[in-house]
């Protein structure tokens, strides 16, 4: 008896972090990237695919009090989020939809501009970035 108490409240419990995990951290379980090609340039790189599901973290070095500008174009079907990360894996800023943003360096480092892509097909991603010193 005591048995089945216990895996009644376990398998619930067990459940319900499972089920608060993935709506807090929304995790990405699947990369899929189906014919891509990554060209790197000295500040900027372009993402082709036939197929992109899933993250591509590009890292960006800057200087304390420094701004990031990013420019970046899209082409293809399917949805995109873009977002900045610190060095430490912490959101500095979710960008909305649109072609250009900054952010201040808060710390010397290696910034993330992260593209989260959704079920993308025959498209391009390219990005360029530029850090003015600040003043």
């Amino acid at each position: 008896m005591k048995r089945i108490c216990l895996f009644l409240i376990v398998v619930p419990v067990l459940f319900l972090l499972a089920v608060i995990y993935y709506y807090v951290y929304q995790p990405k379980f699947i990369d899929i990237k189906t014919n891509w090609s990554e060209k790197e340039f000295s500040n900027g790189i372009e993402l082709k695919y036939d197929y992109f599901d899933g993250e591509k973290r590009i890292p960006i070095k800057a200087i304390k009090g420094s701004k990031i500008k990013v420019d970046y174009t899209i082409g293809g079907k399917g949805g995109l989020s873009t977002s900045f990360l610190d060095q430490n894996g912490k959101f500095v800023k979710i960008i909305p939809e649109g072609g250009t943003v900054s952010i201040m360096a808060e710390k010397d480092g290696e910034y993330f501009f992260v593209i989260k892509g959704n079920k993308m097909e025959n498209g391009y991603i390219k990005v360029s970035w530029k850090i003015e010193s600040g003043s």
